[in-house]
């Protein structure tokens, strides 16, 4: 009997051995995975319209306003009190991503006579694929300017600066 128990212990240690062999072998060996992925994406925001409307008093364009991909710059004329010119501004996203707004930022030649002012546009605002915006750009002599000289010749540039929607 005690021979028959010696027999199955070492035949259990045996089986035990060998699962444990089985298993180290399957933990060991390299896993390979092969394959091949492609996303096909387009980003593509511009400026595609500029308009000028609106014009009040004796205001006028000194020049056709120009338009690169995400700034528009727009030169006016402004003689006397009430001149305002609107623009209005069309941007699209032509590209395959969602295009969140980050920052507008304008750039003039800080004249305290002249007044800008950007309507229907925020930051933070996501342009889908395929979708456009419009908004307004406003150039107006300041009302509460008291003494300026006859003719004022703005030059203001405004740059959006858009970043892909996560």
């Amino acid at each position: 009997m005690q021979k028959r128990n010696k027999t199955l212990i070492i035949s259990v240690c045996l089986c035990i051995c060998l699962c444990l062999m089985v298993a180290y072998a399957a933990f060991a060996t390299n896993l390979t995975i092969n394959g091949t992925g492609a996303v096909s994406s387009n980003w593509q925001v511009e400026i595609t319209k500029v308009i000028s409307q609106n014009i009040q008093g004796t205001a006028a364009n000194d020049g056709e306003p120009i338009a690169s991909p995400t700034a528009v710059t727009f030169k006016t004329l402004l003689k006397s009190l009430g001149d305002s010119i609107d623009y209005v501004v069309t941007i699209e996203n032509k590209g395959t991503l969602p295009a969140k707004l980050e920052s507008i930022k304008t750039t003039d030649m800080n004249n305290p006579a002249i007044i800008y002012t950007v309507n229907n546009l925020q930051e933070g605002e996501v342009l889908e694929p395929s979708a456009s915006k419009e908004f307004t750009v406003t150039v107006a002599y300041n009302n509460e300017i008291t003494s300026q000289p006859s003719l004022l010749n703005s030059s203001l540039t405004v740059a959006l600066d858009f970043v892909q929607n996560k």
